[in-house]
């Protein structure tokens, strides 16, 4: 297995012998910790539990995965670019635009599990990014962000107009 010294793993900030009363309270203390390393943590899946089985939720990174919203279209389009053969005023018109992602395939994983004690476990599954930390999160989607106290008082100032 190849290791890179490129992009550090973040196994140790993550890595925690503690358990957690509920779920939220295990997903909030990753994402303090994930803030103060300058990474967006989401939640890439998550079951409630059951009868049956014990609740779970998977935390991955934001730039985990990749992109799927590119249409067919759009690679046509960079193909006709790549050939300069020039478009008419329909092709024009029908031409999606072509945006960026910030999805990258990231690999960080954590596991969030509840066992037969009702407390919630957090493991490391992967703790290396690859790509580098957020220079700051100002502007940055999950930090713009409302809190519940600011909710509030969104819903208040609406109530008094």
């Amino acid at each position: 297995m190849l290791v890179s010294t490129l992009f550090p793993d973040y196994k140790d900030a993550f890595t925690s012998c503690k358990s957690f009363p509920s779920r939220e309270s295990a997903i909030s203390w990753l994402q303090m910790i994930s803030s103060a390393n300058m990474f967006v943590l989401v939640t890439k899946h998550s079951d409630a539990g059951g009868i049956k089985h014990r609740g779970m939720v998977k935390i991955a990174c934001e730039r985990s995965g990749t992109f799927r919203g590119m249409s067919q279209r759009v690679g046509e389009v960079k193909a006709a670019k790549l050939v300069f053969t020039p478009r008419t005023e329909e092709e024009e018109e029908t031409t999606k635009t072509q945006t960026g992602t910030k999805k990258c395939g990231c690999p960080f994983l954590i596991n969030i599990k509840e066992n037969a004690d009702s407390l919630w476990y957090v493991t490391v599954l992967c703790g290396r990014h690859n790509h580098d930390p957020a220079k700051n999160l100002d502007g940055h989607s999950f930090a713009g962000r409302l809190d519940t106290g600011e909710q509030m008082v969104v819903v208040q100032m609406t109530k008094g107009m």
